[in-house]
């Protein structure tokens, strides 16, 4: 267990135990392992703490008077948490030195690097100067005075930037030179030195901060920030395990303290609108009231960083917060721009993944991100797509990597096979096996040396792309997918199919859908469509097949406007208020179009809605985005609105005039609404042979069913005539058809097959 601790560290170790057990304790810590190291009277380490007045009979007795001795001993022993990390900060520093063993010197070094736990408290009471000892033991050390001071507490629940940035875990920042100039000059300031990066997420807030600590351990900064050290501190992880009230004001107390006494420190906290609240419970101080005078004094340093929306909800409320910060808007990149982020990050893809990147796919990638991922911010969104696609490629097992992996199985089998012919004494088989894993290690190595020296990187393309973009959005990618183009291609044939006795209608919106596909569009708007006709001819039916052809069936999404009828319906759109019940509770349509930014929405019945869902929809038309309760807003760049109205025809007129529905619309909608719809198609009325062809088609789907029960079924022309005159459809259309084949042919063929027939004519 102690292979790597010097003969004299194993004994301090087990000698550690002992202490243990004869103090009846029911643990292993740290004062158990100072004092065994005290017993050791022959080692140079133990003189030196002599000279302190540091004995194992003054520090036993002391431990005896604080600790006391436990009633019974314990056969079995645990070291505690802190024992646990001495003992591997005592491994980190022996391995930091070349050390090939770890001494009791670094034992004991390690204990008063820790800087906490009963051994150092024992210490602090005997008025013993810690860092003192702990300087004299490692004066020898190559490791500078700074870095061998006692361990910070704020450290313990920080993450050190600049640690990061020499063990390269961090990306390079490109394109953010004038941000990371004002956060520099602002930390160089003499008063209110505090930057707070207020930007939406993604952007590159906290990657702004790594580049500034990649600055400083390079030396490229102003003198004031030579040799700051930036750690990055989470909020959760100082309220973690406060449980007593109390216990929280007293960690940050103590954290704001070091960091007072220690000027070369500068405290990020990511998301730094937590503070306001943190560790308030039960009337406690939250955290950004014990920061504040800190901040007010000038004693620490403190970057923040935050979206907009809770800057505005948390921190700009709290006005004595809030003057503490300078302000940096960190804007969201250009297409440009991510494309330049994208092309520098590149290399580090291709070598982590083992794949080839051209400039035409970190094109694509930003441009398909940015076309059909609204939720979430550039160059965020388009790194994720670039990482998601390198994975997949270069987890494709070529033809080589499937002759590995099953010449891996085979090799497994023939190692077992040999074990179990030795153990049998079968040594001749055993023998056998022992060739064929001679055999099988050769064709291994030689396949592995062939894969390292001939092997190329898998090469990411167009489909790849297209492909993590459809998995994350579950629409097609029609630019690049031949199958997608093929769906649009084919569209007005698949609905003519469908929805019947429209096809100057259908032909007219295909060729539209088809033309905003391939980008012919001035700009980015919202196509919009208004389908005016009597009930029953298809309007409805037709949206909901465009939409599933489409975008598919999760994409599409009805608003029924009969519900939308009074004017305070408009907060189930946008959402209610600040300050009203619910107002955080409900999902909104824009929620739902959020996440769903490209789909078809549906207007059902659009003359219902009151006034005020008119004038939302209004300005939808006309700029393209609305603005939630939140403040957020909403584009509708790639939505397809359709709205559908009976406005125009009653039940008792036919054949309406176009001009004449035209004038009953606008006078309705009003002639600013109308103006703003991309096209009004007027659907034909239901004819016979249209109506004839439905019936057929109905019947069809009820014959097809019961033909998979054994059940053949005729259809006679007698009750088709009988179901279009019932079907009343100069009035009603087709709707009233799926009724009267329920009411009329449906009850005698469920009657004859419960009879056990097996054919029937209806």
């Amino acid at each position: 267990m102690f292979s790597r601790f010097s003969e004299e560290a194993q004994k301090a170790l087990i000698n550690a135990k002992r202490e243990m057990n004869n103090l009846r304790h029911p643990y292993v810590g740290s004062e158990h392992l100072f004092l065994s190291i005290l017993s050791m009277k022959d080692l140079e380490i133990t003189k030196v703490l002599a000279s302190y007045n540091i004995t194992y009979e003054i520090f036993k007795k002391e431990l005896i008077r604080i600790v006391g001795v436990g009633k019974e001993s314990n056969e079995w022993f645990l070291y505690t948490p802190l024992l646990k990390r001495v003992i591997e900060t005592a491994i980190l520093n022996s391995k930091e030195k070349g050390e090939v063993e770890v001494s009791v010197n670094e034992l004991l070094l390690a204990i008063l690097e820790e800087g906490e736990g009963v051994a150092i408290r024992l210490l602090i009471g005997l008025n013993i100067d810690v860092d003192e000892i702990y300087n004299s033991i490692s004066k020898d050390s190559k490791v500078s005075n700074k870095a061998l001071h006692k361990k910070l507490l704020v450290e313990d629940f920080a993450v050190n930037l600049n640690k990061k940035v020499i063990s390269n875990e961090v990306d390079p920042v490109i394109g953010r030179d004038d941000e990371i100039k004002s956060l520099i000059e602002i930390l160089c300031r003499r008063g209110k030195n505090n930057p707070l990066l207020i930007g939406e997420a993604g952007v590159g807030k906290t990657a702004i901060v790594e580049e500034l600590a990649r600055r400083i351990v390079d030396g490229n900064v102003p003198k004031p920030l030579k040799g700051k050290t930036i750690l990055s501190l989470p909020m959760a992880n100082l309220v973690a395990g406060t449980k007593y009230r109390g216990e929280f004001e007293e960690r940050v107390s103590k954290i704001l303290k070091e960091l007072e006494e220690n000027d070369d420190i500068i405290v990020f906290i990511d998301e730094v609108h937590t503070i306001v609240g943190a560790g308030g419970a039960e009337g406690a101080i939250d955290a950004s009231n014990i920061i504040k005078p800190a901040l007010a004094r000038g004693k620490i340093q403190l970057i923040g960083a935050t979206t907009t929306y809770e800057y505005h909800n948390f921190i700009e409320k709290d006005k004595a917060l809030n003057r503490r910060f300078q302000i940096i808007m960190i804007e969201e990149p250009t297409k440009d721009k991510t494309k330049e982020i994208l092309k520098k990050l590149k290399p580090l893809y291709e070598a982590y993944h083992f794949v080839s990147i051209s400039d035409d796919i970190i094109d694509l990638i930003v441009e398909l991100s940015d076309t059909y991922i609204y939720e979430y911010y550039q160059p965020d969104k388009s790194i994720d797509i670039l990482d998601e696609v390198c994975t997949k490629a270069s987890l494709l097992e070529s033809k080589s990597d499937t002759i590995l992996s099953r010449i891996n199985t085979e090799l497994g089998e023939v190692i077992s096979n040999k074990k179990k012919a030795i153990i049998k004494q079968d040594f001749d088989l055993a023998s056998t096996y022992k060739e064929k894993e001679k055999e099988l290690l050769t064709k291994k190595n030689d396949l592995e040396l062939n894969l390292m020296t001939k092997r190329k990187p898998k090469k990411i393309t167009k489909e790849m792309v297209a492909d993590v973009i459809y998995l994350k959005t579950k629409i097609p990618v029609y630019e690049i997918n031949k199958s997608s183009r093929k769906i649009i291609n084919n569209l007005d044939k698949s609905l003519k199919k469908i929805v019947l006795g429209q096809d100057e209608i259908i032909t007219d919106l295909c060729n539209r859908v088809k033309k905003v596909r391939l980008g012919f569009q001035d700009k980015p708007h919202i196509e919009s469509f208004l389908f005016c006709g009597r009930t029953g001819v298809g309007k409805t039916l037709l949206v909901k097949e465009f939409a599933n052809l489409l975008y598919g069936e999760s994409n599409f999404i009805r608003l029924d406007m009969s519900e939308y009828k009074e004017a305070h319906t408009v907060s189930k759109i946008i959402g209610s208020p600040p300050g009203y019940v619910g107002f955080d509770n409900h999902l909104t349509v824009l929620d739902t179009i959020r996440m769903h930014p490209h789909s078809v929405i549906l207007l059902d019945e659009i003359e219902k809605a009151s006034g005020e869902v008119m004038k939302l929809f209004l300005q939808v038309l006309d700029e393209g985005v609305l603005t939630d309760s939140r403040g957020r807003k909403v584009r509708f760049d790639n939505v397809f609105l359709f709205m559908t109205t009976n406005l125009g025809y009653s039940n008792d007129s036919i054949g309406f005039t176009e001009s004449k529905n035209n004038i009953d619309i606008e006078e309705f909608l009003g002639v600013e609404f109308v103006n703003r719809i991309g096209k009004i198609y007027y659907f034909n009325d239901i004819s016979s042979d249209v109506i004839h062809k439905i019936v057929e088609k109905r019947l069809y789907v009820l014959i097809e069913g019961f033909k998979k029960k054994d059940l053949k079924i005729k259809i006679s022309p007698t009750i088709v005539d009988k179901i279009i005159k019932e079907s009343n459809y100069p009035k009603f259309g087709a709707r009233r058809v799926d009724k009267v084949i329920d009411e009329v042919v449906t009850p005698i063929i469920v009657d004859a097959w419960y009879n056990g027939k097996k054919e029937i004519t209806v």
